[in-house]
C-alpha cells in the first residue's frame, strides 16, 4: 500500500514541527459519486463518498452529513456557489473509523459559503478544507468544534484563499482535549495579488483537560496586496483549578466536570446550526438529551 502526502502546508515550516504535511494510505477503493441538487438535503455518510453541491445564481442551499463510517473512508465534497447563491454545509464526524474528508468549494461574485463541522470523540479524523474566494464581496464562514478524548487523532488544514476584491473569510475553532489525544489545527488565510479590500480573520480556542494531550495550532496568514485586513490568533489552556475546586465542593464529581466544561466549549458552535433537529441530535451523542439541563 502507497502513502500519499495530505493537508500540506502552504508555506513549510521546520520539518521537526511534525505539521508540513500528514502522511496517510492512499485510498483505492471506488468511491460513489452523489449530486445534491434538493434545496435542502441530509445525508449517513456510512462509506466512501464524493458529493458534488452546486448552487445556481441567486439559489439558496443546505447540506448536513452525519458521517460515520464502519470502515477507513474518504469523503470528498465539491462546493460551486454562484452569483449571488448561499450554501450552507454541515458535517457531523461520529464514528471512530479512519476518515480522510476533502472540501473544495469555489466562489463567484456575492457568493456566501458558510461551513460547520462537528468532530465527536472521531478516533482518527482528517480534513481538508480548501476554500477560493474568487467573486467579488464573496464571503466564507467556518465553524469548526471537536470533542477529543481517549487516543483520539484530529488533523485539519483549513486554507482561505482571497483573489477577488471585498471578499471576507472568517474562521472560528473551538475545542476540548482530554485523555491522550493529539490534535493539529493548520489555518491559512491567503490574501493575493489584486483582491484589494478583502478581509480575513481567524481564531482558535481549545481547552487541554489531559496531562498527555499533544495540541498544534499553526495560524497563518500570506500577503500579496497592501489594501487588506487580516486577524489571527489563539487561546490554548488549561481548566483552571479554582473552578474546579468551586465545583467540586457543590458535590459535582469530576467526571461531571469534565462533561460541563466540554459541553459548554463545544456548544458554542453547535449553536451556529440553525436546525434545531441536528442541534438536538448533536446534543444526544455527547450525553446531554436538552442543552438546558
Amino acid at each position: 500500500m502507497s502513502m500519499i502526502k495530505l493537508n500540506k502546508l502552504p508555506v513549510p515550516t521546520f520539518s521537526w514541527l511534525g505539521v508540513n504535511d500528514t502522511q496517510r494510505e492512499a485510498d483505492a477503493s471506488d468511491i460513489k459519486t452523489v449530486t445534491l441538487d434538493e434545496e435542502k438535503s441530509e445525508s449517513e455518510v456510512l462509506q466512501s463518498t464524493a458529493f458534488e453541491i452546486t448552487a445556481r445564481s441567486g439559489e439558496i442551499k443546505r447540506a448536513v452529513m452525519f458521517i460515520d463510517p464502519t470502515d477507513k473512508a474518504s469523503i470528498r465534497t465539491t462546493v460551486k456557489a454562484e452569483n449571488s447563491s448561499a450554501v450552507t454545509l454541515v458535517q457531523v464526524f461520529e464514528g471512530k473509523a479512519q476518515t480522510m474528508a476533502k472540501l473544495d468549494a469555489k466562489l463567484s461574485d456575492d457568493a456566501r459559503f458558510e461551513l460547520i463541522q462537528i468532530f465527536l470523540e472521531p478516533g482518527d479524523a482528517l480534513s481538508d478544507i480548501n476554500t477560493t474566494l474568487g467573486g467579488r464581496k464573496s464571503v466564507f464562514t467556518a465553524n469548526i468544534g471537536y470533542l477529543l478524548g481517549g487516543s483520539d487523532k484530529l488533523d485539519i488544514n483549513l486554507l482561505a484563499d482571497h483573489l477577488g476584491r471585498k471578499t471576507n473569510s472568517q474562521i472560528a475553532a473551538k475545542g476540548v482535549m482530554n485523555g491522550s489525544s493529539e490534535k493539529i489545527f493548520k489555518g491559512t488565510i491567503d490574501f493575493a495579488k489584486g483582491c484589494c479590500g478583502a478581509v480575513g480573520a481567524e481564531n482558535e480556542d481549545v481547552l487541554l483537560m489531559g496531562e498527555k494531550v499533544k495540541n498544534k495550532t499553526v495560524p497563518l496568514i500570506l500577503c500579496a496586496e497592501e489594501d487588506v485586513q487580516g486577524s489571527h490568533g489563539a487561546s490554548i489552556g488549561r481548566v483552571d483549578e479554582q473552578h474546579i475546586f468551586y465545583m467540586q465542593s457543590r458535590g459535582l464529581p469530576d467526571e461531571k466536570i469534565v462533561q460541563l466544561m466540554a459541553f459548554s466549549k463545544i456548544a458554542q458552535i453547535v449553536d451556529t446550526i440553525s436546525d434545531e433537529q441536528i442541534r438536538q441530535r448533536i446534543y444526544n451523542k455527547i450525553g446531554r438529551g436538552n442543552k438546558n439541563e
